[in-house]
This record gives structure tokens, C-alpha cells and sequence, in this order.
């Protein structure tokens, strides 16, 4: 990490910030530290359903006890020589894990600036998620945690014509 870059900057730190956040803002969600399981961020403890904050795509509730995975990516990024949408980065063998428990994987798009404004958010099924990531695996290399992984852009998941940038997403009709 360059002298220049915060940790709140790091994708790791926004990472916890915004699982934190989002387990925090639904009572239906519970923790779910790496010492429980590295392949999922939390559990629903009752059912959670849809909101205008929380859309779902491909379901129309999720029953409690389902782990769920938290992730997160910038609305833009840097490509070299501009930008591109951000992506969603997921490690194979946490999706395997997920896939095979019926989990859900819980998806926010946020701006790079202090307090992680969040623009969109989706609750979608690890099973519809397996089918986007289909011919997207690639090997990492090197002295990594994961073999394989695969980024995935946000307007994959979420419609970028229901994300306004300067509206975040508890402050939508």
C-alpha cells in the first residue's frame, strides 16, 4: 500500500467497513467471523425479505439460516487509460462452498470516499451467480490464498440504468 493510500482505501478495509455496515443496517443478518467460516461474511437469523434498499434477484425471500456472502466494489475504476465499472472479485472454492450450502450472495456497489456511500445493492442466489461466472474462472499464481477466482462487473447483476450516483441507496423514494 502506497504512502498515499488510506487503509479505509485498501479493498480489504472497505470490505470489512461495508460488511460491518450491512450487518449492522439488517436485523435479519448475524456475523459470521473467519474463525466460523472463510466462505461466507453472515447468516440470516429470521427471513429476510426484499426492500426498496435490498432488491432480490431470482428469489422472492430467504429463510433463516442461509450464509450469505457480502461483496462489494467501487462504481468505477481505473482500467490504464480511463475507467471502467467496478467488479466484483469472487474466490472459486468460497463460491463452491456457498453454491453447495444454497447460500446467497449479498452484492453493494459504493463510491470511493469516506463512508462507502452505497449506490446499489442485490441479494442474489450463489446459483444464478454460478452461471454468470461460467467461463470467467482464471488462475491467480503465486503465493495467494485461492487458486482460481473471477471478477465479475457489477452491471452483470444490477441494471446500470437503476444506478444514479448521486443517490445512494437509503436515500431512494
Amino acid at each position: 500500500m502506497s504512502s498515499r493510500t488510506s487503509a479505509l482505501e485498501s479493498p480489504k478495509a472497505s470490505g470489512d467497513a461495508l460488511e460491518a455496515h450491512l450487518i449492522q443496517s439488517f436485523d435479519a443478518l448475524e456475523y459470521v467471523g473467519d474463525r466460523t467460516a472463510t466462505w461466507h461474511d453472515a447468516r440470516t437469523t429470521t427471513l429476510l425479505e426484499p426492500a426498496e434498499s435490498l432488491p432480490f434477484y431470482g428469489i422472492v425471500v430467504v429463510e433463516p439460516g442461509v450464509p450469505v456472502e457480502i461483496k462489494g466494489c467501487q462504481i468505477e475504476t481505473s482500467n490504464g487509460s480511463g475507467s471502467t465499472r467496478g467488479r466484483f472479485y469472487v474466490k472459486r472454492e468460497a463460491h463452491s462452498r456457498l453454491l453447495e450450502a444454497g447460500g446467497m450472495y449479498l452484492f453493494v456497489v459504493y463510491i470511493p470516499r469516506p463512508g462507502l456511500p452505497q449506490v446499489a445493492r442485490a441479494i442474489v442466489p450463489a446459483t444464478i451467480v454460478d452461471e454468470l461466472l461460467s467461463g470467467r474462472w482464471y488462475d491467480v499464481g503465486g503465493p495467494r490464498s485461492e487458486n482460481e477466482v473471477a471478477k465479475l462487473a457489477w452491471s452483470h447483476v444490477i441494471d446500470p440504468e437503476t444506478v444514479d450516483s448521486s443517490v445512494t441507496v437509503g436515500d431512494r423514494p
